[in-house]
């Protein structure tokens, strides 16, 4: 998508910088646990995904931040076309003509995607395990809750954790078979 004007050209490329930077900084509140827990656990010698996103999204973050110095560093010596170049490497194109590309190179889109991507990637983890949980919840649900013992050829009803091992159960057609066993007669 075409940029405003007022973050286009040399001299509006500490404006783009900074926007970038601000626009980085809710996203990183927002996932500071990634920072928080990674460096923790990187610093106690067991790294895992989270200090992976920290590593990652702090390096992009730092060097956009040495990058905003080094436009501010040369927008204060005056120069316009230093500023846009800012100690990042020039792009050659295919006539030899120079093209910097400095804005480019902040990285804090990188670090903000970062960590954008693995949120929404838990987000919906975490939506697919609680519908799983609730997919077993239900099924636990459709067991029956009672029991048909067979004693001295009398029928009672029993609540299912009465059930032990060895007990002869009645089930009949259309009911639920409420524990495991072994068919004894009929067929189902």
């Amino acid at each position: 998508w075409p940029l405003p004007g007022f973050f286009l050209g040399d001299e509006n490329v500490l404006t783009f910088a900074l926007t970038q930077f601000l626009l980085l900084l809710p996203v990183v509140f927002v996932n500071f646990k990634f920072f928080r827990v990674g460096f923790k656990t990187l610093v106690h010698g067991a790294p895992n995904m989270d200090s992976l996103i920290a590593l990652g999204s702090t390096a992009a973050s730092a060097y956009g931040i040495y990058a905003i110095y080094k436009i501010g560093i040369a927008l204060g010596a005056g120069d316009l076309h230093a500023s846009h170049m800012a100690g990042l490497e020039p792009y050659i194109e295919a006539g030899g003509h120079v093209q910097h590309m400095a804005a480019m190179d902040l990285y804090f889109e990188s670090a903000a995607m970062i960590l954008t991507l693995i949120t929404l990637g838990k987000y919906f983890e975490a939506r697919a395990k609680g519908k799983t949980t609730g997919a077993i919840a239900k099924l636990v649900d459709l067991a029956p809750k009672e029991a048909v013992r067979l004693a001295d050829g009398v029928e009672e009803r029993v609540p299912v954790e009465a059930v032990r091992v060895g007990d002869v159960l009645a089930v009949r057609a259309g009911e639920g078979v409420p524990v495991d066993g072994t068919l004894l007669e009929g067929s189902g």
